[in-house]
């Protein structure tokens, strides 16, 4: 073959492998494009692992957290050529981001291969807008986003998940990785319908009342289910990080408070536990009692003998430390610990309070946490320990959870003596200091709580913390409702004047949706069916 002929194959050869490079050079440009370097892009975010993390529904299988399908935007560097324009034109379609910030990580990641995360969760008007922009090196992926369909409703009890779906507080939290895994939905054992009821009132008794916050729970007192929760103020899980401390503060579960009368329910059950005293009993409620530079008195004096029953009715600080002189300190730990109130409940919820009370149990404490001061526990503690008062004796943990079977419980007193507690507590709401929590046909009972907040190493006369505790029907108990505010700015700021009829209207209101009807109603439908 001639030379001449040898060198023209040559570099028609040469051509060839030229135009192949080209070919393959514009291919892998047309890839990155649209699809960027998956192999890169593995190693920082596995987008094809992106599982779905699992739902959460109300106890009717109503939705209150899920995944939404959604698109984070990448820059690939590599193949930016106008990085200036680029900044710019996002800039103008995400305003909140910094022009040289965003043009200093293009230019920095010009030598990388790693894609550089602009924005997750875009907007399908955003992803139009950057995709107008027409410009190389903009990639999107698939991603997801935990969404709260009902917003601030559950704020406190789902809780909410960070920018990669980890839980950060509540339901989120407390079951993290059984959601992950999504082995299956979870299913409350709150009904919206309840709750949202309980979040109105509160937050219509902050208004009336002008509290600087309020908080309250319903629980299923057979079985130890929270039919709702709320804390006030609160906030927006689908917009979590603009939130306060104080929103995202869950004073049911989390929140240490000294409770003051609500505690003279569980004086009085230990002392009818313990046969120490009767229901007929008389003590005389005349004099403050003094114990060395202390003295305890009543917020309205009384004068004479009162029974056991009409101290707890019109809520006798001097009675009842009279009762607790009977009890002794001894019985009262051992009790408080059967109560719970020496420790954190036994219950599945992240950030749960762990209660404040006397290393040295003297005397003067026996007296004064008798009637609710010097110790310090959360409202859950109380809902719990008073379920158990009224249910026939039978302490459940709380459940956040639907339960699927009946739990066993702990019997912590006779039946005999929650007998006696839920007549006396019928009688408070009747003639005593819950009055204004009496709902005709529901027979409500219950007990007053009135605390002076403490302030430094003393307490605020002028600021309380103000709650109701209500049970019905009290005949054969299924639901409490406590509600508790904290620092009423009214004329009255006392549990009795501005938390019971709180707790009353939310029984009026949430009754019918639990198949709680009237008595007397029941009563005419029987006679009409006979």
């Amino acid at each position: 073959m001639p030379i001449s002929d040898i060198n023209k194959n040559r570099l028609i050869l040469v051509y060839a492998i030229i135009v192949v490079i080209f070919f393959v050079i514009i291919f892998r440009l047309f890839q990155l494009s649209l699809l960027g370097d998956q192999v890169k892009v593995k190693g920082i975010y596995n987008f094809n692992n992106i599982s779905r993390r699992a739902n959460i529904f109300d106890r009717n299988k109503i939705l209150v957290a899920t995944d939404l399908k959604t698109k984070s935007l990448y820059i690939s560097s590599v193949l930016v050529k106008d990085p200036q324009s680029i900044a710019k034109g996002l800039v103008g379609v995400f305003p909140e981001l910094s022009y040289n910030e965003l043009l200093r990580k293009i230019i920095s990641g010009r030598n990388k291969k790693d894609w550089i995360l602009i924005r997750r969760n875009v907007t399908p008007s955003q992803e139009d807008q950057v995709k107008d922009l027409k410009k190389a090196g903009l990639l999107f992926e698939e991603d997801s986003i935990r969404v709260y369909p009902q917003k601030s409703i559950f704020s406190h009890l789902v809780g909410y998940v960070d920018l990669d779906r980890n839980g950060l507080a509540g339901i989120e939290m407390q079951y993290n990785k059984k959601l992950l895994r999504d082995e299956e939905d979870i299913e409350l054992a709150a009904d919206i319908r309840v709750q949202d009821i309980l979040e109105d009132e509160l937050k219509n008794a902050i208004e009336e009342f002008r509290a600087q916050a309020a908080s309250g729970l319903i629980m299923n007192v057979t079985n130890g289910e929270i039919l709702a929760i709320s804390s006030l103020p609160s906030f927006d899980p689908n917009v979590q990080f603009v939130a306060n401390d104080n929103s995202r503060f869950n004073r049911v579960t989390g929140g240490v408070y000294e409770l003051g009368s609500i505690f003279k329910i569980f004086t009085n059950a230990i002392a009818f536990d313990k046969n120490l005293v009767k229901i007929t009993d008389s003590f005389d409620v005349t004099n403050p009692i003094k114990y060395g530079r202390f003295t305890i008195n009543d917020d309205h004096p009384f004068k004479g003998e009162m029974t056991v029953d009409e101290i707890f009715s019109h809520s006798s600080n001097i009675g009842t430390v009279q009762i607790a002189q009977k009890i002794g300190v001894e019985n009262q730990k051992e009790y408080f610990k059967k109560f719970g109130f020496l420790k954190k409940l036994n219950t599945e919820f992240p950030g749960l309070g762990k209660p404040i009370y006397p290393r040295s149990w003297r005397d003067i404490n026996l007296y004064t946490i008798s009637y609710g001061h010097g110790i310090a526990v959360t409202p859950l503690h109380i809902a719990t320990a008073a379920a158990a008062i009224v249910n026939g004796g039978i302490l459940y943990d709380p459940s956040f959870l639907k339960l699927k079977e009946s739990p066993e419980g702990e019997r912590i007193i006779k039946e005999s003596t929650s007998m006696i507690m839920r007549d006396m507590m019928r009688k408070v709401v009747v003639e005593g200091t819950g009055k204004k929590a009496d709902i005709e046909g529901y027979e409500v009972g219950g007990k007053t709580g009135t605390a002076n907040k403490v302030e430094g190493k003393g307490y605020n006369e002028r600021q309380t913390i103000a709650s109701f505790l209500a049970v019905f029907p009290m005949s054969k108990p299924k639901y409490l409702v406590y509600v508790v505010l904290d620092h009423p700015n009214y004329s009255f700021n006392t549990g009795g004047m501005v938390s019971a009829p709180v707790a009353g209207r939310i029984i009026r209101n949430i009754a019918p949706i639990l198949d709680a009807y009237p008595v007397s109603s029941k009563n005419n439908n029987d006679q009409k069916n006979n």
